[in-house]
């Protein structure tokens, strides 16, 4: 499953906030495995509605969205496209997705944390592009609790893939 940052880890590099030992994780191997951080996110999730849940695992497909967003990863100046180290893919894993044909999921609308908590009352910026919507047979579920989208920059460069090149 593939959509725009989900490729990032679920939680980012955390600091130490708890001395080490304010759990299991920190205190058996070493405070960057500490599991206490919760994410804060910017809005609250809707739960998927069941009967679209049940539509799409019945096989109806999913929407593919009408053109591309204005930071889509498939576009030919995104931070993927052009091999900027603050994002997760490059040009190369774009293209094997599309080969491949696995599906890449639109970001619009996706929760994503803002921030990250500890309980010993320390708080850091989340990633802009750290993504985490529920996910259900493989589809990722936007914060209204809609299915996301199909990228538009891939879907455009998938059919081009597969439309054959005409002879003269």
């Amino acid at each position: 499953m593939n959509l725009c940052g989900l490729s990032q880890p679920s939680q980012p590099k955390l600091p130490d906030a708890g001395q080490g030992t304010c759990c299991y994780g920190a205190a058996c191997m070493g405070p960057e495995r500490c599991t206490c951080w919760e994410p804060v996110f910017e809005v609250e999730q809707t739960p998927p509605d069941s009967q679209t849940v049940t539509l799409l695992a019945a096989g109806v497909q999913p929407v593919t969205r009408q053109r591309p967003c204005d930071d889509c990863a498939y576009r030919p100046d995104s931070p993927e496209r052009r091999g900027d180290p603050n994002v997760a893919g490059d040009q190369e894993l774009l293209e094997q997705i599309v080969q491949r044909g696995e599906r890449f999921w639109c970001h619009q609308g996706i929760r994503r944390p803002i921030a990250w908590r500890h309980p010993a009352g320390v708080q850091i910026p989340g990633s802009p592009v750290n993504y985490q919507p529920p996910i259900i047979d493989g589809v990722p579920y936007r914060a209204d609790g809609t299915p996301a989208e199909v990228c538009a920059g891939w879907a455009a460069r998938r059919r081009a893939l597969e439309t054959p090149e005409r002879q003269p």
